[in-house]
């Protein structure tokens, strides 16, 4: 894991820094808004979804079976949102890992925490009542926050934009319950002024990791 120290800055910093929080805010009304009309299409059946899981690869610096038994890096979250006809929908994605970078007692209260609105793409085997299996496809867009102290001192306290890509199965014992194996990969994105639609020219980051969870999904 590379650790890059907080620059500190004059009022040119400042700035630059509100100028990143307005664009933060400003994509992510437009996300919600996608996720709200989507959501709130006819027909359109409800879900929750309340998971365990954990965070690997990338800057997560684990593989996937050190952190199936690494317990103190737990993740947790929930999904919620609803899709029409099984096939289309739209959800808001909340996790949050507390010892994203480790439980070292030096990096203290150290956290990752996600809210990505996301579209989803389901296949639904059995209907959408009664006992069936879902698979299902997911892209998203919204809100990557970071805190990393070392030794007491700041060395990522940050809100970027990011996105997640991913895909799952729903697994149905009966209309209303079942069970979510989701798998994500989330990456962070930089923002530049444009003149497009929504103002911004977005970059790739350097800031990635995958997901995996399983959760216990509820439809109504």
């Amino acid at each position: 894991m590379r650790v890059r120290p907080l620059k500190h800055g004059g009022a040119g910093d400042t700035h630059s820094s509100r100028g990143d929080n307005m664009r933060v805010i400003r994509l992510m009304s437009l996300a919600a808004l996608v996720l709200v009309l989507g959501a709130s299409t006819a027909r359109a059946q409800g879900h929750v979804n309340v998971f365990l899981g954990s965070n690997f690869s990338g800057d997560a610096g684990r593989s996937l079976s050190d952190a199936l038994n690494d317990g103190s890096r737990l993740t947790w979250g929930a999904d919620i949102g609803g899709m029409t006809k099984g096939i289309f929908g739209a959800e808001l994605d909340f996790a949050h890992a507390r010892h994203f970078f480790g439980n070292d007692p030096r990096l203290g209260d150290n956290y990752v925490m996600t809210i990505m609105p996301a579209l989803i793409v389901g296949v639904p085997v059995g209907g959408e009542k009664g006992p069936g299996i879902q698979p299902f496809g997911t892209v998203g867009f919204g809100l990557i926050r970071r805190s990393l102290a070392v030794d007491g001192i700041d060395a990522i306290k940050d809100n970027s934009l990011g996105y997640s890509i991913g895909f799952g199965v729903n697994g149905f014992a009966s209309t209303n319950f079942g069970i979510r194996a989701d798998y994500r990969y989330f990456r962070n994105v930089t923002g530049d002024d444009s003149n497009n639609i929504v103002g911004i020219s977005f970059n790739p980051g350097t800031f990635s990791y995958s997901r995996g969870s399983v959760g216990a999904i509820f439809r109504f």
